[in-house]
């Protein structure tokens, strides 16, 4: 075989180990809930969840990245809440569904509730209605073991940085509640945050999340160069590299606020004195009194 040849193999497996070793540092944490029961092997609650994360593979609508499906009838229905970050375009979306949902359910291959995060979504499913509900377990937090050089600055930076995004995301609308952007730390350093809730929350439950989700960051990983705080209904997340993408897929706009015309006025040329109202709303008039004084003088002289 020439060197050529040989060459080209060992760059092909060099690119083959990267793409394996890419794919196994896809970043995933889950919860396994043995509050809510199990399931059994092919029962009806099986079918229902596996329709459910078959959709993720196919999902058509993008939603802007949230989704709440559910399958089946009681007592075995299925319901699920999904979210994808906020920069995700639809395609990157349904693969981080679709694969965080199956890992998922291998990881908690019995239990009817679980929760999953990875690299760009949340995955959630149960035997209740999880819509609207504001929850505070399962939680974890994940930090880089790297502290901050300048713990001080960094620290008060940081947390002016994710309160004006804590702020951001609570207000978004109801199809989207995301906020990213970034401050300089000192000269030379920037830090990186995103902030986001499931749209099912409203503003104000959003802002709890948010601030549960900041105590623990002061808690778990105060002064780290990064962290991911998750929670059910919302995700903190920092770091001193830009992990996500400078711009979102565009909302909407928002429709038009219905306009009122204004009441016509009366415009007067300027050589044109303006017309009285008694020849405005009483044309004949004049006629009718000139005719009267004409008629009366003549009986007068005769």
């Amino acid at each position: 075989m020439g060197s050529s040849s040989t060459t080209f193999l060992l760059f092909l497996l060099s690119l083959a180990t990267l793409t394996l070793s890419q794919l196994n540092d896809v970043y995933f944490q889950h919860d396994c809930s043995d509050t809510s029961g199990n399931y059994t092997a092919n029962s009806p609650y099986e079918t229902n969840l596996n329709t459910i994360i078959s959709r993720f593979a196919t999902l058509t609508d993008f939603n802007y990245g949230f989704f709440n499906l559910s399958a089946g009838e009681s007592p075995d229905k299925v319901y699920s809440i999904a979210l994808c970050r906020g920069d995700m375009n639809q395609d990157a979306c349904n693969t981080c569904l679709n694969y965080t949902a199956t890992e998922l359910k291998q990881f908690c291959s019995r239990n009817k509730a679980a929760t999953a995060w990875s690299q760009f979504c949340l995955v959630r499913y149960a035997n209740r209605d999880l819509y609207g509900q504001l929850e505070n377990d399962p939680r974890t937090c994940a930090f880089n073991p790297m502290n901050a050089s300048n713990p001080d600055q960094f620290n008060q930076t940081l947390n002016e940085l994710l309160n004006e995004l804590s702020a951001e995301a609570a207000a978004g609308g109801p199809l989207r509640k995301y906020a990213a952007g970034n401050a300089t730390v000192g000269s030379s350093q920037t830090v990186y945050a995103t902030m986001q809730c499931t749209p099912d929350m409203d503003q104000q439950n959003c802002s709890t999340c948010l601030n549960f989700a900041f105590n623990e960051y002061q808690s778990c990983c105060s002064t780290r160069l990064g962290c991911r705080v998750l929670r059910p209904n919302c995700v903190l997340r920092f770091e001193t590299n830009q992990f996500y993408n400078q711009t979102a897929v565009p909302l909407p706009s928002p429709p038009p606020s219905p306009t009122t015309s204004p009441f016509p006025t009366a415009s007067f040329s300027p050589t044109s004195p303006p017309t009285s109202m008694a020849s405005l709303e009483f044309p004949a008039f004049g006629f009718v009194f000139a005719l009267f004084l004409t008629l009366s003088s003549m009986l007068l002289l005769n």
